[in-house]
């Protein structure tokens, strides 16, 4: 007769085996699960067509198929980037003013660029027939001194409409510039698709595309540069995935407007339209040229000081070079 603490064992042995069919039979360890996948937290500024790439390669699973589990955390950028600095967020969209911040010295570094040119419209009221009508006019911005504002002015000098010829007015989100801008409170401002779409719709006239006018790496990923120096192998993969989901919009529009649809709730027109209007903005291979990192730069050179900075102390492409190799774009 077998002995109680035998009877124990076999029992135990029982309940083990019990507890491990179910895994066994679907031919996975029962700690597996998503334990490979490496969970990271990116944070992004707002859910726009600036950070779709990212939001697209969460959709198409390319995340996952390099081992990682992204939490997408929408955030402003000071806050992304303070969240960089404390360890509680890993990666952020703000490309450029993480460049702005590398410069006066925080310990951040911009990886890869998702829109290397500004995905901005002037946008008028129906009585302003080009650019130059502006004069004596009010243009209605986010707020004075920030990336909108910087922008709106370099587009109205292209134009030769000097600063002191218009009005600059920090009136708020884009929510209430359009609405100043029906009322007559305000004769212009810039905005991303989809409002060019919806301001043809109005009545309002679309001008001019700030792309063709500067050159300026506003969202992409950064990161910081201890993360860059112990988890290189991450931050690799991070980059592969979001580079995957860039070159898939660039090169698959009608999959790419069905993700807009779903994540941005468009209808299809709209969609396909905001994707028209866009894709120019969109960096061909991630990277971000010289110049574009200059401008990031001259822009925020006021603030970084006296000090002396190149496009090597803010950005590390090396990760980006080593994720376009392996998807042979390079």
């Amino acid at each position: 007769m077998a002995q109680p603490r035998e009877v124990m064992e076999r029992m135990k042995k029982l309940l083990i085996f019990v507890f491990l069919l179910p895994a066994l039979l679907l031919g996975f360890h029962p700690d597996s699960g998503n334990a490979q996948e490496k969970r990271v937290v990116i944070g992004y500024t707002s859910r726009d067509l600036n950070n779709f790439p990212l939001f697209a390669a969460q959709a198409k699973g390319f995340f996952r198929e390099v081992g990682i589990n992204p939490e997408l955390v929408q955030v402003r950028s000071t806050v992304g980037l303070a969240g960089l600095l404390s360890g509680s967020v890993d990666y952020n969209t703000s490309f450029s003013s993480a460049i702005r911040w590398a410069a006066q010295g925080s310990p951040v570094a911009g990886v890869m660029s998702m829109v290397d040119r500004p995905n901005f419209y002037l946008i008028v009221r129906p009585e302003i027939r080009n650019v130059t009508d502006l004069r004596g006019k009010a243009v209605g911005v986010g707020a004075v001194g920030a990336i909108n504002d910087i922008i709106t002015r370099k587009m109205l000098a292209h134009f030769g409409v000097g600063p002191d010829e218009v009005t600059m007015i920090g009136i708020g989100d884009l929510p209430v510039r359009m609405a100043a801008l029906r009322s007559g409170s305000i004769q212009a401002t810039t905005a991303p698709p989809p409002a060019p779409i919806q301001a043809k719709e109005m009545g309002l006239r679309v001008l001019a595309f700030a792309g063709d006018i500067v050159e300026l790496p506003l969202a992409g990923l950064s990161t910081t540069t201890a993360k860059l120096k112990s988890a290189r192998s991450e931050v690799v993969s991070v980059v592969t995935a979001v580079l995957r989901g860039l070159l898939f919009i660039r090169n698959r529009r009608q999959e790419s407007v069905d993700i807009m649809q779903k994540i941005f709730k468009m209808d299809r027109a709209a969609a396909e339209a905001s994707y028209d209007l866009s894709v120019k903005s969109y960096s061909v291979d991630g990277s971000a040229s010289l110049a574009g990192i200059q401008s990031v730069l001259e822009i925020g050179r006021t603030q970084a000081g006296n000090r002396q900075v190149t496009p090597s102390d803010v950005v590390d492409f090396g990760p980006l070079r080593e994720a376009q190799a392996a998807l042979g774009i390079r």
